[in-house]
């Protein structure tokens, strides 16, 4: 049988015990940092790129200046405030040109100076400098030319088992590889230019669209027209400058004496950064690694599960990898007052991986720490070839057709002259900026008062019974109205709430667009009447339903369920993790357009009952579908099928609450549900921050995951102040072990009676920190000292500043005292 390649995560923490103390902050003890926490800012670099002689000026505004590498392909972009300069690639030369370089300047080999000058188009001193260059020790000629190209390519060769991929780079050693020219996009003064890249050996050819900003920024567009040649049906992905703004290497320094490269000599390593939207957001700090890791692959919006190696994949009790939900990553170097950048897709995202990979001093690394987009164009899978399972290797009929948009902001400073500060902060707020302007996010009033908590009541799910099914109710009707009483008798009274497994069946088995109700949790009139009463009290009660996940008890695959590329049906064995009684363990998935219009469909129900409607599945599942003539639904088209179905339902006013909603859903998300507050916690990921939260903070309601899953400690709470996300619990009114038997019975703690005091003590916990900043904008965030954190809030009554102490010792900030493990509000803000 076909077995499933999976992700396991490697959960390592690594700690280190850190004394010295930041000014303004007395600590009477230590606190000792994981990945999961945040910690203190990089170094101050002591070091900067320069721009040689072999680069040409292209541009210039008041505020930056372009120069270009025709050779080597790389672009450097200069801030004339500071000098800071990045370039596109590593600029570093061939070994065999160092060898050529140097042989020549000593009168050796096959040519001199002056030849060789004019075989590589460039001045006499320039090739005495390459002889004088140090030779990268981790790289071939093949990575050199990767590690300084604009763009490289990756392309399948063979077929069936022995199929593998090949990498070109656009300025590569052998020009067959290859090779490029840039020229000036006429009438743009020098703003605009296009890289015409040709791979001879690949048969491709690619055109880059691009732009150079005023403010300092590079856009990238690939457009899918200005790919050309025979082998495009082999190209498996591009590329676009891997190793901007890398870190680390070893080179081999010439040893006269020996007449050789001989001496090793490290690279200085650059203090900072690489930031991946891994969970809530994840730092990779500059390091010499020992160890060999993996690459971070960051897939956006998830896998495309309909295009993996295989149609069948099996669930385990591995803890999830988390997906990224936005096309965006960035690097920053230094102590955060520097320099960094941000770059993200608007165009393209649905095919795009992000990878960052880790240095290491393994001989078989490259020893940089960097990070790049990926965009996928075709990719290997196994063909079944008849109903025993016997398959082979193949890629795709045809390229996936898409333009890519690729944008890089560069951020210079530490964000006190109104800039965006270089740091995670700096890049978070840029993005959200981007998405502001874009329309995907829009500012709205906030009004002071109590934050929100979110309360989802699961009612009823199935269970294998005597003959056939037999559904499990462990919450009424008249059990919501009771807890939902209790909790505003208590005083929490900003609630809102999703009713799962309101259908006849349950959660399970229902189908997504039934309307049937189960007279043993509440008929239709008990439902209205409910969302009616509690609607006067300004609490929303929204039906909840998962419009994706699908299983052959509850509907018919036939016309329903996606194929994968080699038309079987997707399917997904969760047997290890359900019960042995289940009432199903395998499951598929729903084919796009039928997702949306059951979405739609019962949205036109609901609203007659309350206009709001609780959405899973399709905010945070991105699949196409296939058949033997090729793509039915692509994922592009599955994301306009989305957009189309809640324009409509937004048109007629609804409130939508989504789980974990994908960026290109943000633009339709009142209430952003389950946020992640990690990260998956790979071994080399040094820091947790809440970058997701702080592009989102203002533009929706935020809610942290189900605080009775493991997420109650006082660690947690301060974790949602910090992090600026409200609480929200899953309640049942009947025990939890009533779901024992279902598909539900990952839901294990739940009863009400169980919780209440808990509720009460998080949200007040929470709120009263919260409700102060409340409607203020999240300005910056800072690491006074080891668990020790400053966010800053902006409004127009001034500034206020939250200070978390996740330490067992109390801290003294501008003079007033945080008790250990606590948070506090104080005016203004901190040095």
């Amino acid at each position: 049988m076909l077995q499933v390649n999976k992700k396991v995560i490697n959960k390592i923490i690594s700690a280190s015990l850190i004394t010295v103390l930041s000014a303004g902050v007395a600590v009477n003890g230590s606190y000792l940092n994981t990945n999961r926490d945040t910690r203190k800012a990089p170094e101050r670099s002591k070091s900067a790129m320069s721009v040689s002689s072999a680069f040409e000026k292209i541009y210039e505004s008041d505020k930056v200046a372009y120069y270009y590498r025709e050779d080597r392909d790389i672009f450097a972009i200069e801030d004339k405030a500071t000098g800071y300069v990045w370039k596109t690639g590593l600029d570093v030369p061939f070994k065999k040109q160092v060898e050529d370089a140097k042989d020549a300047v000593n009168g050796e080999g096959h040519y001199t100076v002056e030849r060789l000058a004019e075989k590589w188009k460039m001045t006499k001193v320039q090739v005495r400098e390459i002889a004088n260059t140090p030779i990268e020790e981790s790289m071939n000629e093949q990575y050199t030319g990767i590690a300084n190209s604009l763009i490289s390519i990756e392309c399948f060769k063979g077929s069936g088992e022995s199929m593998t991929t090949t990498t070109y780079a656009s300025a590569s050693y052998d020009d067959k590889d290859g090779d490029s020219s840039l020229e000036e996009v006429s009438g743009s003064n020098g703003k605009q230019w296009k890289l015409n890249a040709v791979f001879d050996k690949a048969e491709i050819g690619v055109e880059v669209m691009i732009t150079l900003g005023d403010d300092g920024s590079i856009n990238y567009n690939i457009p899918y027209d200005g790919i050309s040649g025979k082998g495009i049906k082999k190209l498996s992905s591009i590329s676009i400058t891997p190793f901007l703004g890398a870190s680390g290497g070893v080179q081999t320094v010439y040893n006269e004496k020996e007449k050789d490269w001989t001496d090793l000599q490290k690279k200085y390593l650059t203090p900072g950064y690489v930031f991946v939207p891994d969970g809530s957001g994840s730092l990779i700090r500059f390091a010499e690694n020992t160890s060999k890791f993996s690459d971070y692959t960051g897939d956006v919006y998830g896998s495309d599960l309909s295009s993996y190696m295989y149609y069948y994949s099996a669930l385990d009790d591995s803890v999830p990898l988390e997906d990224p939900v936005m096309p965006v990553f960035g690097v920053s170097q230094g102590d955060g007052t520097q320099s960094a950048f941000v770059a993200y897709a608007d165009s393209g995202d649905e095919f795009m991986t992000i990878i960052a990979t880790p240095s290491s001093t393994d001989k078989n690394k490259i020893r940089y720490t960097y990070a790049y987009p990926k965009f996928s164009y075709n990719t290997e899978f196994y063909q079944v070839t008849n109903q025993a399972g016997d398959a082979y290797r193949k890629t795709q009929d045809k390229a996936n057709e898409f333009d890519i948009d690729m944008t890089y902001d560069f951020l210079y400073g530490d964000g006190s002259n109104g800039e965006l500060a270089a740091d995670y902060t700096g890049m978070a707020k840029a993005y959200r900026e981007h998405l502001i302007e874009e329309g995907i996010l829009t500012v709205k009033e906030d009004e002071e008062g109590d934050i929100p908590m979110r309360i989802d009541f699961l009612m009823s799910d199935s269970k294998k019974g005597v003959f056939g099914t037999q559904e499990v109710a462990v919450t009424t009707t008249d059990d919501v109205k009771k807890i939902l009483d209790k909790l505003i008798g208590d005083g929490i009274t900003n609630i809102n709430s999703g009713l799962m497994g309101w259908q006849k069946n349950g959660e399970t088995l229902a189908k997504p667009s039934d309307w049937k109700f189960s007279k043993d949790i509440g008929k239709k009139g008990k439902f209205k009447d409910l969302m009616k009463e509690f609607s006067d009290k300004e609490i929303d009660i929204s039906f909840s339903r998962d419009f994706v996940s699908i299983n052959s008890k509850m509907i018919n695959y036939y016309g329903n369920a996606a194929k994968h590329l080699n038309t079987q049906y997707l399917t997904v064995d969760k047997s290890k993790v359900l019960p042995e009684n289940s009432p199903v363990t395998d499951f598929s998935f729903a084919l796009p357009t039928k997702s949306a219009n059951w979405l739609t469909s019962l949205y036109e129900r609901i609203s007659d009952y309350n206009n709001s409607i609780t959405v899973k599945g399709i905010s945070n599942t991105l699949l196409s579908s296939h058949s033997s003539t090729g793509p039915t639904t692509t994922v592009t088209q599955a994301i306009n099928l989305y957009e189309k179905a809640f324009e409509k339902i937004k048109k007629n006013g609804a409130t939508v609450n989504m789980d974990s909603p994908n960026q290109y859903l943000w633009k339709y998300t009142d209430r952003y549900l389950q946020s992640p507050v990690g990260t998956s916690q790979y071994v080399y990921e040094t820091d947790s921050v809440p970058f997701l939260q702080m592009v989102l903070n203002g533009t929706m309601e935020v809610y942290a995951p189900y605080s009775n899953f493991s997420f109650y400690s006082q660690a947690d709470m301060l974790k949602m102040i910090d992090y600026n996300i409200s609480p929200s619990f899953v309640l049942t009114q009947k025990p939890s072990y009533l779901l024992a038997s279902t598909t539900s019975c990952d839901y294990y703690s739940t009863e009400f009676d169980q919780y209440e005091d808990l509720i009460n003590t998080i949200y007040t916990t929470v709120n009263d920190v919260l409700s102060k900043v409340k409607g203020c904008e999240w300005i910056g965030r800072k690491v006074l000292d080891d668990g020790v954190i400053a966010n800053e809030y902006t409004s127009n009554d001034g500034e206020k500043t939250v200070i978390i102490n996740y330490t067992d010792e109390e801290v003294t900030i501008n003079g007033e005292s945080v008790p250990a493990q606590s948070a506090a509000v104080i005016e203004g803000g901190v040095n």
